[in-house]
């Protein structure tokens, strides 16, 4: 089966935003916030983009034991770290469980025997870096993720991110490097977002998803790629065979998202409630809405 990239995570977005918005003036006498940062994150499910039900190209999906989507259906830890400097130069750290393996899945292109998804799952670890900049009332982001799984094959990738932001809103775009199990060099993740502190410390973020896709690939597409076969009428191929269901698309609505954030007293701990309105995965298959909870510790 398969999986499309890195909504990365509930937290993600605030972290993505934040960079985006950075260079915003502090009061005189506001101590200058510390160019490193940290997080510790309980979520109740870790779904990717909005793939909250299948990577594949029919539903239902294989779940978690065959390692389709959502990332994780069951309460995980993330974790992660940033770093800014006023110059505009930025990098950070993101890592989460993930409940399959994607070494079992990377192998099982090859191997068509394999079955259980479940033994050595796999952590996501992503580094990301760039720069933030500004012209006139307009700020700007170009950077770059590379994905790198433990216990994992055929996953590793390399993602470059362009940003442009403007008051509270910013539209991103991501584009894949190469080919992995859960994407095809070329596809394309955009993002608008919205981030607004309301009032009692509430931060409010959104993001807009749409996904350009590149129909063929070596993991993903309508071509056994092992063989060399075409998949029959009506199948998709995805990573270890032809399934039925939707055709590769071009492009689709991913998800619009949007999620509250609120620091408990002075604790340290942040609680979040995310809603996802689910649009469609590579093959156009119809996600379903869900809805999201979590509680990070920052440092």
């Amino acid at each position: 089966m398969s999986r499309t990239t890195s909504l990365h995570r509930p937290l993600a977005l605030a972290i993505a935003c934040s960079s985006l918005f950075a260079g915003v003036a502090f009061a005189a006498d506001a101590p200058e916030p510390s160019p490193l940062t940290g997080h510790i994150d309980l979520v109740s499910k870790y779904v990717l983009r909005g793939a909250t039900s299948t990577y594949g190209p029919s539903k239902p999906g294989f779940g978690n034991e065959g390692a389709d989507a959502p990332e994780s259906d069951k309460p995980v830890l993330q974790w992660g770290a940033d770093w800014s400097d006023p110059s505009g130069l930025y990098a950070g750290y993101f890592g989460s469980m993930i409940n399959y393996s994607y070494k079992k899945l990377g192998e099982s292109y090859t191997n068509r025997a394999i079955t259980n998804f479940q033994s050595g799952k796999s952590i996501e670890n992503d580094i990301y870096g760039g720069y933030n900049g500004k012209i006139g009332e307009f700020g700007y982001t170009v950077g770059g993720t590379g994905y790198v799984y433990f216990n994992g094959k055929n996953a590793n990738a390399l993602e470059t991110k362009l940003a442009l932001s403007y008051g509270d809103f910013s539209v991103a775009a991501q584009t894949l490097l190469n080919d992995v199990v859960w994407g095809n060099k070329g596809d394309t993740y955009w993002t608008l977002n919205y981030i607004k502190v309301l009032p009692y410390e509430i931060t409010l973020n959104s993001s807009l998803g749409y996904y350009s896709y590149k129909k063929q690939g070596k993991y993903l597409g309508s071509v056994d790629t092992l063989s060399n076969t075409g998949c029959p009428a009506g199948q998709s191929f995805s990573v270890n065979g032809c399934f039925g269901g939707g055709a590769p698309s071009s492009g689709a609505f991913r998800h619009l998202t949007v999620s509250i954030t609120q620091p408990i007293a002075a604790t340290g701990v942040t609680w979040g409630l995310q809603g996802i309105v689910a649009g469609e995965n590579r093959f156009g298959v119809k996600q379903k809405n869900q809805l999201l909870g979590s509680l990070s510790y920052g440092f």
